[in-house]
Protein backbone atom coordinates (compact mmCIF):
# COMPACT_ATOMS: atom_id res chain seq x y z
CA UNK A 1 0.00 0.00 0.00
CA UNK A 2 1.34 3.53 -0.45
CA UNK A 3 1.85 5.97 1.65
CA UNK A 4 -0.23 8.31 -0.10
CA UNK A 5 -3.16 5.84 0.14
CA UNK A 6 -2.93 5.01 3.77
CA UNK A 7 -2.50 8.87 4.40
CA UNK A 8 -5.99 8.94 2.40
CA UNK A 9 -7.55 5.75 4.15
CA UNK A 10 -6.70 7.77 7.89
CA UNK A 11 -8.06 10.68 7.08
CA UNK A 12 -11.79 8.96 6.15
CA UNK A 13 -11.33 7.01 8.79
CA UNK A 14 -11.04 10.01 11.52
CA UNK A 15 -13.62 11.88 9.90
CA UNK A 16 -16.21 9.07 10.53
CA UNK A 17 -19.17 10.83 12.98
CA UNK A 18 -21.27 8.53 15.05
CA UNK A 19 -24.74 8.07 14.72
CA UNK A 20 -26.58 7.10 17.47
CA UNK A 21 -29.61 4.73 16.84
CA UNK A 22 -32.06 4.46 20.33
CA UNK A 23 -34.81 2.74 18.63
CA UNK A 24 -34.13 -0.02 16.39
CA UNK A 25 -35.42 0.59 12.47
CA UNK A 26 -37.89 -2.10 12.50
CA UNK A 27 -36.38 -3.15 8.91
CA UNK A 28 -32.66 -3.35 10.55
CA UNK A 29 -31.12 -6.70 10.68
CA UNK A 30 -30.52 -8.22 13.83
CA UNK A 31 -28.74 -11.70 15.27
CA UNK A 32 -31.30 -13.78 17.55
CA UNK A 33 -28.84 -16.06 18.69
CA UNK A 34 -25.29 -17.55 17.89
CA UNK A 35 -23.85 -20.78 18.65
CA UNK A 36 -20.74 -23.03 18.07
CA UNK A 37 -19.32 -26.09 18.75
CA UNK A 38 -16.40 -26.25 21.37
CA UNK A 39 -12.84 -27.14 20.09
CA UNK A 40 -11.86 -30.21 20.63
CA UNK A 41 -14.11 -32.91 18.96
CA UNK A 42 -14.34 -36.87 18.94
CA UNK A 43 -16.15 -37.28 15.94
CA UNK A 44 -13.48 -34.85 13.84
CA UNK A 45 -15.17 -36.51 9.67
CA UNK A 46 -18.25 -36.01 10.49
CA UNK A 47 -19.41 -32.21 9.82
CA UNK A 48 -23.43 -33.43 8.94
CA UNK A 49 -23.65 -34.48 12.50
CA UNK A 50 -21.85 -31.11 13.85
CA UNK A 51 -24.10 -29.36 11.67
CA UNK A 52 -27.33 -30.63 12.96
CA UNK A 53 -26.42 -30.41 16.65
CA UNK A 54 -25.36 -27.01 16.35
CA UNK A 55 -28.55 -25.75 14.60
CA UNK A 56 -30.64 -27.60 16.93
CA UNK A 57 -29.29 -25.67 19.65
CA UNK A 58 -29.55 -22.68 18.28
CA UNK A 59 -33.22 -23.07 17.35
CA UNK A 60 -33.45 -23.48 21.17
CA UNK A 61 -32.15 -20.54 21.77
CA UNK A 62 -33.81 -18.05 20.14
CA UNK A 63 -37.18 -19.78 21.68
CA UNK A 64 -38.66 -19.51 18.41
CA UNK A 65 -41.05 -22.03 16.78
CA UNK A 66 -39.69 -24.05 14.40
CA UNK A 67 -42.01 -23.28 12.01
CA UNK A 68 -40.61 -19.86 11.56
CA UNK A 69 -37.49 -20.67 10.01
CA UNK A 70 -37.99 -20.17 6.01
CA UNK A 71 -34.25 -20.83 5.08
CA UNK A 72 -31.38 -22.71 6.00
CA UNK A 73 -28.19 -21.72 4.72
CA UNK A 74 -25.41 -24.11 5.24
CA UNK A 75 -21.45 -23.50 3.71
CA UNK A 76 -19.28 -26.76 3.82
CA UNK A 77 -15.37 -27.56 3.46
CA UNK A 78 -16.41 -30.97 2.37
CA UNK A 79 -19.03 -32.55 -0.10
CA UNK A 80 -22.00 -32.55 2.47
CA UNK A 81 -22.86 -29.61 0.63
CA UNK A 82 -25.95 -31.34 -0.87
CA UNK A 83 -29.12 -29.32 -0.68
CA UNK A 84 -30.59 -32.75 -0.36
CA UNK A 85 -28.48 -33.69 2.35
CA UNK A 86 -29.59 -30.57 3.94
CA UNK A 87 -33.15 -30.64 3.07
CA UNK A 88 -33.06 -34.34 5.18
CA UNK A 89 -31.43 -32.28 8.00
CA UNK A 90 -33.80 -30.09 8.08
CA UNK A 91 -36.37 -32.31 8.22
CA UNK A 92 -34.95 -34.22 10.71
CA UNK A 93 -35.13 -31.36 13.00
CA UNK A 94 -38.65 -29.97 12.59
CA UNK A 95 -37.68 -27.40 9.81
CA UNK A 96 -40.17 -28.03 8.01
CA UNK A 97 -40.84 -24.81 6.29
CA UNK A 98 -37.32 -24.01 5.22
CA UNK A 99 -35.93 -23.61 1.73
CA UNK A 100 -32.36 -25.05 2.16
CA UNK A 101 -29.29 -23.74 0.38
CA UNK A 102 -26.10 -25.93 0.65
CA UNK A 103 -22.72 -24.22 -0.78
CA UNK A 104 -19.43 -25.58 -0.86
CA UNK A 105 -16.60 -23.15 0.12
CA UNK A 106 -13.29 -23.85 0.86
CA UNK A 107 -12.88 -20.03 2.79
CA UNK A 108 -14.82 -17.93 4.89
CA UNK A 109 -18.11 -18.49 3.38
CA UNK A 110 -18.96 -14.74 2.96
CA UNK A 111 -21.02 -15.94 0.36
CA UNK A 112 -23.88 -17.84 2.28
CA UNK A 113 -23.68 -14.68 4.96
CA UNK A 114 -24.25 -12.11 1.96
CA UNK A 115 -27.04 -13.88 0.65
CA UNK A 116 -28.47 -13.85 4.69
CA UNK A 117 -28.54 -10.31 4.71
CA UNK A 118 -29.62 -9.66 1.35
CA UNK A 119 -32.73 -12.38 1.56
CA UNK A 120 -33.77 -10.11 4.94
CA UNK A 121 -33.16 -6.80 3.12
CA UNK A 122 -35.99 -7.98 0.36
CA UNK A 123 -38.69 -9.90 2.94
CA UNK A 124 -38.87 -8.19 6.30
CA UNK A 125 -40.43 -11.47 7.40
CA UNK A 126 -38.06 -13.68 6.87
CA UNK A 127 -36.39 -16.02 10.36
CA UNK A 128 -32.73 -17.40 8.48
CA UNK A 129 -30.38 -20.01 9.88
CA UNK A 130 -26.82 -19.84 8.78
CA UNK A 131 -24.14 -22.50 9.56
CA UNK A 132 -20.77 -23.33 8.68
CA UNK A 133 -19.04 -26.60 9.17
CA UNK A 134 -14.71 -26.59 8.58
CA UNK A 135 -12.01 -29.48 9.14
CA UNK A 136 -9.76 -26.61 9.80
CA UNK A 137 -10.62 -24.05 12.02
CA UNK A 138 -8.02 -22.18 14.15
CA UNK A 139 -8.71 -20.61 17.43
CA UNK A 140 -6.44 -18.93 20.08
CA UNK A 141 -6.49 -21.17 23.35
CA UNK A 142 -8.44 -18.55 26.14
CA UNK A 143 -10.09 -16.61 24.00
CA UNK A 144 -13.15 -18.10 23.42
CA UNK A 145 -16.19 -17.34 25.76
CA UNK A 146 -18.43 -20.15 27.80
CA UNK A 147 -21.55 -18.61 26.36
CA UNK A 148 -21.11 -18.84 22.60
CA UNK A 149 -20.35 -22.15 23.22
CA UNK A 150 -23.15 -25.17 22.65
CA UNK A 151 -24.39 -26.60 25.94
CA UNK A 152 -25.90 -30.13 24.18
CA UNK A 153 -24.02 -33.23 25.01
CA UNK A 154 -21.21 -33.28 22.26
CA UNK A 155 -18.69 -35.96 22.38
CA UNK A 156 -15.23 -33.98 23.43
CA UNK A 157 -11.58 -35.33 23.92
CA UNK A 158 -9.94 -34.47 26.55
CA UNK A 159 -7.10 -31.64 25.07
CA UNK A 160 -3.46 -31.86 25.31
CA UNK A 161 -1.79 -30.64 28.39
CA UNK A 162 -0.13 -27.19 27.24
CA UNK A 163 2.19 -24.89 29.65
CA UNK A 164 1.02 -21.82 30.86
CA UNK A 165 3.03 -19.93 28.31
CA UNK A 166 1.00 -21.11 25.80
CA UNK A 167 -1.96 -19.71 26.54
CA UNK A 168 -1.99 -17.82 23.31
CA UNK A 169 -1.17 -20.41 20.72
CA UNK A 170 -3.23 -21.04 18.03
CA UNK A 171 -4.51 -24.71 17.35
CA UNK A 172 -6.96 -26.20 14.23
CA UNK A 173 -9.54 -28.56 15.11
CA UNK A 174 -13.59 -29.19 13.11
CA UNK A 175 -16.78 -27.50 14.12
CA UNK A 176 -19.70 -25.97 13.30
CA UNK A 177 -21.21 -22.74 13.92
CA UNK A 178 -24.58 -21.47 13.14
CA UNK A 179 -26.79 -17.97 13.45
CA UNK A 180 -30.26 -16.83 13.81
CA UNK A 181 -30.60 -13.83 11.99
CA UNK A 182 -34.15 -11.71 11.52
CA UNK A 183 -35.07 -8.30 11.54
CA UNK A 184 -35.70 -5.94 14.03
CA UNK A 185 -39.93 -6.16 13.93
CA UNK A 186 -39.82 -10.13 13.71
CA UNK A 187 -38.05 -10.24 16.78
CA UNK A 188 -40.52 -7.34 18.47
CA UNK A 189 -43.27 -9.57 17.44
CA UNK A 190 -42.45 -12.85 19.25
CA UNK A 191 -41.38 -10.86 21.64
CA UNK A 192 -37.39 -11.41 21.51
CA UNK A 193 -34.22 -10.02 22.52
CA UNK A 194 -31.78 -10.07 20.20
CA UNK A 195 -28.01 -10.06 20.69
CA UNK A 196 -26.79 -7.85 17.80
CA UNK A 197 -27.81 -5.36 15.73
CA UNK A 198 -26.18 -4.88 12.48
CA UNK A 199 -26.30 -1.53 12.13
CA UNK A 200 -24.17 -1.59 8.90
CA UNK A 201 -23.06 -3.55 5.82
CA UNK A 202 -22.08 -3.70 2.29
CA UNK A 203 -19.85 -5.27 -0.25
CA UNK A 204 -17.16 -3.71 -1.85
CA UNK A 205 -14.22 -4.31 -4.35
CA UNK A 206 -11.20 -4.61 -1.19
CA UNK A 207 -10.94 -3.86 1.91
CA UNK A 208 -10.03 -0.54 1.72
CA UNK A 209 -13.05 0.75 -0.19
CA UNK A 210 -14.97 -1.25 1.96
CA UNK A 211 -13.78 1.17 4.83
CA UNK A 212 -13.88 4.36 2.75
CA UNK A 213 -17.95 4.10 2.25
CA UNK A 214 -18.25 4.00 5.95
CA UNK A 215 -17.61 7.58 5.55
CA UNK A 216 -20.39 8.10 3.34
CA UNK A 217 -23.15 5.90 5.06
CA UNK A 218 -24.38 5.84 8.26
CA UNK A 219 -21.53 7.21 10.26
CA UNK A 220 -19.72 5.85 13.10
CA UNK A 221 -16.68 7.24 14.82
CA UNK A 222 -13.40 5.61 14.89
CA UNK A 223 -12.39 5.59 18.38
CA UNK A 224 -16.15 3.92 19.15
CA UNK A 225 -15.41 0.98 16.96
CA UNK A 226 -14.70 -1.41 20.15
CA UNK A 227 -12.96 -4.28 17.98
CA UNK A 228 -12.21 -4.50 14.66
CA UNK A 229 -11.94 -8.02 13.08
CA UNK A 230 -10.07 -8.80 9.76
CA UNK A 231 -10.48 -11.59 7.67
CA UNK A 232 -7.82 -11.95 4.62
CA UNK A 233 -5.31 -14.04 2.70
CA UNK A 234 -2.20 -14.44 5.08
CA UNK A 235 -0.27 -12.10 2.56
CA UNK A 236 -2.70 -9.18 3.23
CA UNK A 237 -2.80 -8.64 6.96
CA UNK A 238 -0.15 -5.65 6.79
CA UNK A 239 -2.61 -4.00 4.55
CA UNK A 240 -4.62 -2.35 7.54
CA UNK A 241 -1.90 -1.65 9.93
CA UNK A 242 -2.85 1.85 10.12
CA UNK A 243 -5.39 0.81 11.93
CA UNK A 244 -2.92 0.04 14.93
CA UNK A 245 -1.45 3.63 14.28
CA UNK A 246 -4.95 5.49 14.92
CA UNK A 247 -5.23 3.63 18.02
CA UNK A 248 -8.49 1.87 17.91
CA UNK A 249 -9.27 -0.59 20.78
CA UNK A 250 -8.60 -4.03 19.25
CA UNK A 251 -7.86 -4.93 15.61
CA UNK A 252 -7.76 -8.93 15.21
CA UNK A 253 -6.30 -10.48 11.98
CA UNK A 254 -7.85 -13.88 10.72
CA UNK A 255 -6.24 -16.33 7.94
CA UNK A 256 -9.15 -16.03 5.37
CA UNK A 257 -8.89 -20.04 4.97
CA UNK A 258 -8.85 -21.25 8.77
CA UNK A 259 -12.19 -18.97 10.20
CA UNK A 260 -15.45 -18.85 8.87
CA UNK A 261 -17.89 -15.87 8.55
CA UNK A 262 -20.39 -17.50 11.69
CA UNK A 263 -17.92 -18.57 13.90
CA UNK A 264 -16.06 -14.72 13.83
CA UNK A 265 -19.55 -13.52 14.30
CA UNK A 266 -20.42 -15.98 16.48
CA UNK A 267 -17.81 -14.51 18.95
CA UNK A 268 -18.08 -11.35 17.70
CA UNK A 269 -21.68 -11.05 19.39
CA UNK A 270 -20.61 -12.52 22.61
CA UNK A 271 -17.45 -10.90 23.36
CA UNK A 272 -19.03 -7.47 22.59
CA UNK A 273 -19.04 -5.07 25.73
CA UNK A 274 -22.57 -4.05 25.79
CA UNK A 275 -23.66 -1.44 23.80
CA UNK A 276 -20.63 -1.19 22.19
CA UNK A 277 -19.70 -1.45 18.21
CA UNK A 278 -17.37 -4.50 16.22
CA UNK A 279 -16.50 -4.11 12.69
CA UNK A 280 -15.93 -7.00 10.81
CA UNK A 281 -14.39 -6.98 7.20
CA UNK A 282 -14.27 -10.27 5.60
CA UNK A 283 -12.64 -10.83 2.16
CA UNK A 284 -13.95 -13.09 -0.17
CA UNK A 285 -11.62 -15.52 -2.25
CA UNK A 286 -12.47 -13.72 -5.36
CA UNK A 287 -11.24 -10.30 -3.69
CA UNK A 288 -14.24 -8.87 -2.62
CA UNK A 289 -14.70 -7.84 0.65
CA UNK A 290 -17.91 -7.42 3.20
CA UNK A 291 -17.99 -4.95 5.71
CA UNK A 292 -20.34 -5.47 8.93
CA UNK A 293 -21.00 -2.96 12.21
CA UNK A 294 -22.71 -4.61 14.83
CA UNK A 295 -23.80 -3.13 18.13
CA UNK A 296 -24.62 -5.87 20.99
CA UNK A 297 -27.68 -5.38 22.58
CA UNK A 298 -28.06 -6.29 26.43
CA UNK A 299 -31.82 -5.46 27.48
CA UNK A 300 -30.85 -2.97 31.19
CA UNK A 301 -33.39 -4.46 33.59
CA UNK A 302 -35.15 -1.90 35.80
CA UNK A 303 -34.56 -3.57 39.02
CA UNK A 304 -32.50 -6.54 39.00
CA UNK A 305 -31.69 -9.05 35.73
CA UNK A 306 -34.22 -11.57 35.24
CA UNK A 307 -34.25 -15.23 34.61
CA UNK A 308 -36.76 -17.08 33.25
CA UNK A 309 -36.88 -20.79 34.40
CA UNK A 310 -38.74 -23.05 31.74
CA UNK A 311 -39.87 -25.79 33.63
CA UNK A 312 -42.93 -28.14 34.52
CA UNK A 313 -43.93 -29.93 37.99
CA UNK A 314 -42.07 -32.51 38.93
CA UNK A 315 -38.74 -31.56 37.76
CA UNK A 316 -35.85 -32.70 40.30
CA UNK A 317 -33.14 -30.75 38.11
CA UNK A 318 -35.15 -27.72 37.91
CA UNK A 319 -35.43 -27.92 42.22
CA UNK A 320 -31.45 -28.32 41.86
CA UNK A 321 -31.15 -25.15 39.97
CA UNK A 322 -33.09 -23.00 41.58
CA UNK A 323 -30.99 -24.02 45.06
CA UNK A 324 -27.84 -23.40 43.26
CA UNK A 325 -28.84 -19.99 42.41
CA UNK A 326 -30.09 -19.22 45.59
CA UNK A 327 -26.84 -21.38 47.37
CA UNK A 328 -24.21 -18.96 44.51
CA UNK A 329 -26.12 -15.75 43.77
CA UNK A 330 -28.32 -14.70 46.14
CA UNK A 331 -29.56 -11.26 45.83
CA UNK A 332 -28.44 -10.84 42.17
CA UNK A 333 -31.31 -11.90 40.75
CA UNK A 334 -34.95 -11.97 40.05
CA UNK A 335 -36.80 -15.80 39.28
CA UNK A 336 -39.47 -16.34 37.12
CA UNK A 337 -41.01 -19.75 35.90
CA UNK A 338 -42.53 -20.67 33.03
CA UNK A 339 -44.16 -24.07 32.70
CA UNK A 340 -43.75 -25.71 29.69
CA UNK A 341 -46.82 -28.43 30.13
CA UNK A 342 -49.21 -25.64 30.60
CA UNK A 343 -51.79 -25.03 27.73
CA UNK A 344 -51.00 -21.45 27.00
CA UNK A 345 -46.83 -22.59 26.97
CA UNK A 346 -47.45 -25.00 23.87
CA UNK A 347 -44.82 -23.48 22.24
CA UNK A 348 -42.13 -23.69 25.05
CA UNK A 349 -43.08 -27.57 25.27
CA UNK A 350 -42.43 -27.96 21.56
CA UNK A 351 -38.61 -26.67 21.88
CA UNK A 352 -37.66 -28.03 25.29
CA UNK A 353 -39.49 -30.96 26.19
CA UNK A 354 -36.30 -32.65 26.85
CA UNK A 355 -34.00 -30.49 28.13
CA UNK A 356 -35.35 -28.51 30.86
CA UNK A 357 -34.28 -26.84 33.02
CA UNK A 358 -33.89 -24.50 30.21
CA UNK A 359 -33.09 -20.99 31.52
CA UNK A 360 -33.13 -17.26 30.23
CA UNK A 361 -31.44 -14.30 31.44
CA UNK A 362 -33.40 -11.23 30.55
CA UNK A 363 -34.82 -12.50 26.93
CA UNK A 364 -31.85 -14.24 25.95
CA UNK A 365 -30.47 -17.78 26.25
CA UNK A 366 -28.45 -18.59 29.16
CA UNK A 367 -27.91 -22.47 29.49
CA UNK A 368 -30.02 -25.61 29.71
CA UNK A 369 -30.04 -28.92 31.50
CA UNK A 370 -28.03 -28.20 34.40
CA UNK A 371 -26.14 -24.07 35.71
CA UNK A 372 -23.84 -22.99 33.72
CA UNK A 373 -22.06 -20.81 36.57
CA UNK A 374 -19.18 -19.70 34.03
CA UNK A 375 -21.81 -18.37 31.74
CA UNK A 376 -24.25 -16.63 34.21
CA UNK A 377 -21.41 -14.75 35.95
CA UNK A 378 -20.01 -13.82 32.43
CA UNK A 379 -23.30 -12.36 31.53
CA UNK A 380 -24.03 -10.59 35.03
CA UNK A 381 -20.98 -9.00 34.89
CA UNK A 382 -21.52 -7.87 31.63
CA UNK A 383 -24.78 -6.05 32.97
CA UNK A 384 -23.21 -4.73 35.72
CA UNK A 385 -20.47 -2.71 33.60
CA UNK A 386 -23.06 -1.40 31.22
CA UNK A 387 -25.08 0.14 34.35
CA UNK A 388 -22.24 1.42 35.30
CA UNK A 389 -21.17 2.83 31.90
CA UNK A 390 -24.34 4.22 31.08
CA UNK A 391 -24.38 6.35 34.08
CA UNK A 392 -21.05 7.64 33.51
CA UNK A 393 -22.67 9.22 30.14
Amino acid sequence: MSAILCSRCSRSLWHIVRHYSFKLNPKAVVIAAAVRTPNTLQHVNQEHQLTGMVIDELVKRTAVPRDEFKKLIVCSSSDMASNDALSSMARNLGLKSCQTHAIKDEACSVSGLQMSLECLQRDEEDWIILGDTRTNIKHQAGKILASELMTAAVPVRKAPAVASSSENVEKSSSGAAALALTTAQMAERLQLQPLALVREFFIEQDNLQAIFRLNNSQPIQLKDVHSWELVMPQQQHDNLSMLVDLNVNDVHTHDISQITATHLLTHTVHALPAGSLGCVVMESTNGECLLMVLEKLVPKPENLPQLTLYTKEPCPLCDDLVAQLERNFAGEFELKKVFIDRKENVRYLRLFRHDIPVLFLNGQFLCMHRLNEEVLRERLVAIKSGGAEEKKT
